[in-house]
């Protein structure tokens, strides 16, 4: 078993944060661009040379949490379009996989 560390779970977040909004920014939907500000952000205060990587990695979880924070139509509405359903249902399940995974490094879970 490998030992998460607060620096090792902040690059792992920071990897996977930039693959979550490259994906949201790739559907180019409008709706979704608060999303990929906030996950922009959430980078941003991982990457920073500045803070250590227990603050960065609380930071990066106030960010997150935000994501949530729509009562209708937040993140855990977003989906990936795609014109073939087994490849749009491929896509997801590795879309959901790649947050649960972001938020189990940001969180420590």
């Amino acid at each position: 078993m490998t030992l998460r560390t607060p620096e090792s779970r902040r690059r792992r977040a920071t990897t996977l944060v930039t693959q979550v909004a490259e994906i949201i920014h790739k559907q180019g939907r409008r709706s979704s661009a608060p999303y990929y500000l906030i996950l922009l952000d959430i980078r941003d205060v991982l990457a920073d040379p500045e803070s250590d990587a227990e603050t960065a990695l609380a930071d990066a979880a106030y960010g997150f949490k935000l994501l949530y924070g729509a009562p209708r139509g937040g993140f855990s509405e977003f989906y990936i379009h795609h014109d073939d359903p087994k490849q749009m249902a491929a896509e997801n399940q590795r879309f959901s996989e790649l947050v649960s995974e972001l938020s189990s490094m940001i969180h420590d879970s």
